[in-house]
Order: structure tokens, then C-alpha cells, then sequence
């Protein structure tokens, strides 16, 4: 049986349909997927014997943004968190093309325009945090330490 090539001769639909038909699979024992086959069967009968489609070569899609991306990204600017629930928020990279876009109308050179436009992404960022951060009562304890926290040298001793 280890030199059997039944999968050469029917599919395997044919072999669970002779099954059946011949009673040695019964028909509460049918796979699941045996229904959907049959309501929706395929366009080309997948047999062993059907030639190999041909293989196009997959077109290279390059965009404008993308090499705009791929600099900030190889400068090691990170992305921030983006809320996936609030699809009209704009991410950072959406704020960091707008920027670009801005510079480049205003004439920045063209080695400078990535960096100044992740600074300038940043900083907004850092202000947008900020502001979030900010507690409703500055007298409040939480206040006090939150604002005493420096939490980039956390671990270091004093």
C-alpha cells in the first residue's frame, strides 16, 4: 500500500462520494467540507493531472510615501501607539507625510526634510501626552509624584 498512487487516479471528492455510494461511510459520518464542495464546488476540478498555472512576476508597487517612510523608519523614529478602535485618529506616519509635504513646499532641503519633520511630529506627540497626563488637581499626592518621576533614569541610583 506504501507505493499506491490513488491520489493520481480521482479526487478527493470522487473517493468520499464512492464511499458513500458503496455504504462504507455512512452519511451522518461525511466530512464538513463535503457539503460546501458540493453547493459550491470549484472553478477547476483539482486534479493531479492539471498542468501548472503560469507564474507572473509580481509587480512592484512603489509609492511616493513609501521611500518617505522607509527613511524615517531607517533613522530609527519609531511609531507611537495607534488606537486600531478609532479609525478616524491619524497616526503618526500620517502626520509625519503631512509635515514632510508642508516642509517640502517651503523649501527645506531635501537631507533635512525628514528629520525636521520627525522632530516637529514629535514634539506634538510629546505635547499630546503631556496633556493627557496632566492631572485635574495638581495638589493631589499622584500629582506631586508624577511630576518628581523621571522615569527614563528609573533604575539608575542616586
Amino acid at each position: 500500500m506504501a507505493s499506491s498512487r490513488l491520489e493520481r487516479i480521482g479526487t478527493i471528492l470522487t473517493r468520499v462520494e464512492g464511499l458513500l455510494k458503496n455504504g462504507a461511510m455512512k452519511p451522518d459520518d461525511r466530512p464538513l467540507w463535503y457539503d460546501v464542495y458540493r453547493a459550491f464546488p470549484p472553478a477547476v476540478e483539482p486534479k493531479f493531472a492539471r498542468p501548472t498555472p503560469e507564474i507572473k512576476p509580481i509587480r512592484q508597487i512603489l509609492y511616493q510615501e513609501d521611500i518617505v517612510r522607509a527613511k524615517f523608519h531607517s533613522n530609527g523614529h519609531g511609531l507611537g501607539a495607534v488606537n486600531m478602535l478609532n479609525p478616524s485618529g491619524e497616526t503618526q506616519t500620517q502626520r509625519l507625510l503631512k509635515q514632510y509635504e508642508k516642509l517640502k513646499s517651503e523649501g527645506v532641503a531635501e537631507e533635512e526634510l525628514v528629520e525636521k519633520a520627525a522632530s516637529v511630529v514629535e514634539s506634538d506627540r510629546l505635547e499630546i501626552v503631556k496633556a493627557k497626563l496632566t492631572p485635574q488637581n495638581p495638589d493631589s499626592v499622584t500629582a506631586q509624584v508624577l511630576v518628581d518621576a523621571d522615569l527614563k533614569n528609573i533604575f539608575k541610583e542616586k
